[in-house]
């Protein structure tokens, strides 16, 4: 009976301590807010090649501005939302009056959960008076998070980002999860028209990239992944890029190249630190997948964001 009990409790506190480890994980690093507030420009929102580590979501009340994409030109209009996910390149285009509001979201995948990695999500919907409501009690409640400028090479800058990552930190539990609560309504409104950016017929195939998303942080071999989903190599490859169109090899190194990107611009580790942390033991060519990926080194990058 007393063995009995005291495996009840040690039990109980394990389960405890997962449960807390977790949330804490989640609450402190999934989601991190890192600029809100509301802005007036009049033709002075005019910014070339953006493209940030963190996600932007604007809701336009007046005037009108334009986001250009890949090519396609989006124009910002009152009474809609528009997300613009990290690391997506683009310009901003505005030649009169424009206020909008907007938030900055920096999302870390440790839990494999990106949204706007794993979903391929609408630029822009219809808002409604309910979002305006959300984005004026954000900016309400986390005043001093205001941009000082609205010049992204003033405030999209490694230092500048791990500051409002420590300022987020540092605020009260509580203040935390009702922003994170407003957020994660605003990012639902874009994933309820969402899909999935790699989408797959078979089970199998699902099950291998289930696996890359939670073993990023491992070294993977393609015969051991294929064995893991009960296939033959030269079948899984030739399924695998059936369905997502590359390879597993390229499809797993471009996912850890995302990862790097984001811990290079985001966090002050070494970037041998950075290799390891993602499977490589050998950083010289770890820094030459990068460079042949993103298509600078992994120093370049960085100081890329020390501007």
């Amino acid at each position: 009976m007393r063995e009995d009990l005291y495996l009840r409790s040690d039990c109980a506190y394990f389960v405890k301590k997962i449960v807390t480890t977790l949330n804490d994980i989640w609450i402190m690093e999934h989601l991190l807010m890192l600029n809100v507030g509301y802005a007036v420009h009049d033709s002075d929102w005019n910014f070339k090649k953006v493209n940030s580590p963190f996600s932007r979501i604007y809701y336009v009340t007046r005037g009108c501005a334009r986001v250009v994409i890949n090519g396609i030109i989006h124009d910002l209009v009152p009474g809609h939302l528009y997300l613009i996910p990290a690391f997506t390149q683009h310009d901003d285009i505005c030649d009169g009056r424009f206020e909008h509001y907007y938030v900055h979201i920096y999302e870390n995948d440790a839990l494999g959960l990106n949204l706007t990695e794993r979903l391929e999500l609408p630029v822009s919907i219809k808002g409604t008076k309910m979002d305006e409501m959300l984005f004026r009690n954000l900016c309400d409640h986390n005043r001093a998070m205001v941009l000082k400028d609205s010049d992204p090479q003033l405030y999209d800058n490694k230092h500048a980002l791990i500051n409002c990552v420590r300022l987020n930190r540092k605020r009260p539990l509580f203040d935390r999860l009702e922003s994170a609560g407003i957020i994660y309504q605003l990012l639902s409104r874009f994933v309820k028209y969402s899909k999935p950016k790699f989408q797959t017929s078979d089970p199998r195939i699902q099950n291998a990239l289930d696996i890359i998303n939670a073993g990023l942080s491992e070294t993977m071999h393609v015969d051991e992944l294929s064995k893991n989903v009960g296939m033959s190599t030269d079948h899984f490859i030739r399924l695998f890029k059936g369905e997502l169109g590359c390879t597993p090899a390229r499809f797993i190194i471009e996912k850890k190249m995302m990862r790097a990107r984001l811990k290079i611009a985001t966090e002050m580790l070494l970037i041998k630190e950075i290799a390891y942390s993602l499977g490589y033991d050998d950083v010289s060519y770890f820094s030459r997948l990068f460079k042949k990926y993103v298509g600078v080194s992994p120093y370049q990058y960085r100081m890329s964001f020390n501007t």
